[in-house]
């Protein structure tokens, strides 16, 4: 990375060297904790997004293997911290935050934060992106994680550029093995070997569970969203989900096993 710009004006507020020709600025505010230091990863993981080089060898587990890189990877980074670890945030420290970016040198703001619609008068984000746009800065925020019902999009202001979540057309094939041999097409998994079957996460974790299948409610039918869990984990739709709690009142030592089947590329719409 070349130096940062002769126009940047940014502090890097670590008590330590931290930042480097990538990392050009680092600040926190009141909700910082005094550190601009990420506390749970969100910042990290949005930063990298946005402005992650290019990294060989990336992959989950083993699974997806490839090059990683955020969309600018090019760009310099700045982070401006104004939520706690518990993702509290005050939108007085989140309008400070954006005029010191405007003030430091930013040539686009990227804010994965926000509160339900309300007036702009009243939308700290929306306050300080109209000032950004003032100064020909461009401002990039999230739709959040609501919806689709009315209401829940944030950051609706038409000088705000809102980003909503997308996924890819590449899924981590999976297949659930029962103990009676049938196999059920799922949605990633790290595991092969045999298991006994415990319907609930609670049950797995007290058990010292190595692996745990997500079932579909009816409402969500086959569409396959996997959650973040910390074990090997798997997720199959509502109709499946009724075979294999069907499988398991039909023995007295219900078994499975987690089969990964390589990564697919094409559309996956229908999943």
């Amino acid at each position: 990375m070349p130096p940062p710009p002769a126009k940047w004006k940014g502090k890097c507020e670590f008590n330590f060297t931290a930042c480097n020709n990538k990392l050009i600025g680092a600040r926190y505010f009141t909700y910082g904790n005094g550190t601009p230091m990420d506390e749970d990863g969100h910042g990290t993981h949005t930063a990298s997004t946005a402005a992650g080089n290019f990294v060989a060898g990336a992959n989950y587990f083993g699974q997806a293997n490839g090059t990683a890189v955020g969309i600018a990877p090019l760009a310099h980074l700045a982070v401006y911290k104004v939520c706690s670890g518990t993702r509290s945030c005050s939108e007085s420290d989140v309008l400070a935050a954006m005029d010191v970016a405007i003030e430091d040198g930013v040539d686009v703001l990227s804010l994965s934060l926000g509160w339900r619609s309300v007036p702009f008068t009243f939308d700290a984000v929306a306050l300080g992106a109209y000032a950004a746009m003032q100064k020909g800065i461009f401002v990039s925020c999230s739709a959040m994680n609501s919806g689709p019902s009315y209401g829940t999009l944030s950051n609706v202001a038409p000088w705000i550029l809102t980003v909503g979540a997308s996924t890819t057309d590449r899924r981590l094939r999976a297949t659930v093995v029962l103990g009676n041999k049938e196999e059920i097409d799922a949605r990633q998994s790290f595991s092969e070997k045999l298991f006994p079957v415990l319907p609930t996460i609670r049950e797995v974790n007290g058990a010292g569970g190595a692996a745990i299948i997500f079932v579909n409610q009816e409402p969500e039918g086959d569409s396959k969203v996997l959650p973040t869990v910390r074990l090997p984990t798997t997720l199959v739709g509502y109709a499946d989900g009724l075979k294999i709690k069907a499988y398991m009142n039909s023995t007295s030592t219900p078994m499975a096993t987690l089969s990964y089947k390589g990564t697919v590329i094409g559309d996956d719409r229908a999943q």
